[in-house]
């Protein structure tokens, strides 16, 4: 009878143990998850700050007559904080195990790319010559194995060729596929159907993926076609 009892006490504290295990586990989780949005928050909260400062300066260069140098300069910072911060998002979404917000936040953050692209056209028509916009449309999240193989050679040839031109060209990366009515409509206007594609100075459009020479030769050249 002791021994029974002793193994009942035994089971009791074991499943005690396991409860309460599983308890802090749970909450561990909770806050590990409520922090990643807290900080995706911050990340896309300092974002719109840049933006909304990037949309003052475009307008104070148009009141007050900035240097083109100055104007360029300040579109290259922001479109190089944009890009710090969507890597950011990037490690968020690719550990993220507890929740789907994360394309609700992909969907604010490709908003700010489309304001960025905006802002910088306007800065383009008021310095001509000056640099190159490259809009690179792809799909978020996508499922389609020989889609990601397409995409995957675009963003490398993408990424050398920023590397090779970093002040020269502005690589804005947008996702087409979250139902943002703004992007559906940039792609209506330029008759792109599906992505990968690239929209270089507002005027040329690529679909298939180039040679680097190939896109050297469309970005240096756009201005004259």
């Amino acid at each position: 009878m002791v021994n029974q009892t002793s193994q009942k006490s035994a089971f009791w504290k074991a499943f005690l143990l396991t409860i309460i295990i599983f308890i802090i586990g749970i909450s561990i989780g909770v806050f590990i998850e409520n922090k990643r949005t807290a900080n995706i928050e911050a990340v896309l909260l300092n974002s719109e700050i840049n933006l909304l400062d990037e949309q003052i300066k475009a307008n104070a260069f148009q009141e007050f007559n900035f240097s083109c140098s100055d104007s360029m300069e300040s579109a290259f910072k922001f479109a190089d904080k944009i890009y710090a911060e969507a890597l950011k998002l990037e490690e968020y979404d690719s550990s993220d195990k507890f929740t789907d917000i994360l394309p609700t936040y992909h969907r604010r953050y490709d908003l700010l790319r489309v304001l960025l692209w905006t802002e910088s056209a306007k800065t383009r028509k008021q310095c001509p010559n000056e640099f190159h916009t490259m809009v690179y449309l792809y799909d978020y999240d996508s499922k389609d194995m020989k889609k990601k193989a397409k995409h995957l050679a675009m963003e490398r040839l993408l990424i050398d060729f920023k590397y090779n031109f970093p002040d020269e060209v502005l690589l804005i990366p947008i996702a087409s596929n979250l139902d943002i009515e703004s992007v559906n409509l940039i792609m209506k206007k330029y008759d792109i159907k599906e992505s990968p594609a690239i929209i270089v100075d507002e005027e040329r459009v690529i679909k298939e993926i180039p040679t680097f020479e190939e896109l050297k030769n469309i970005v240096f050249n756009s201005n004259n076609t």
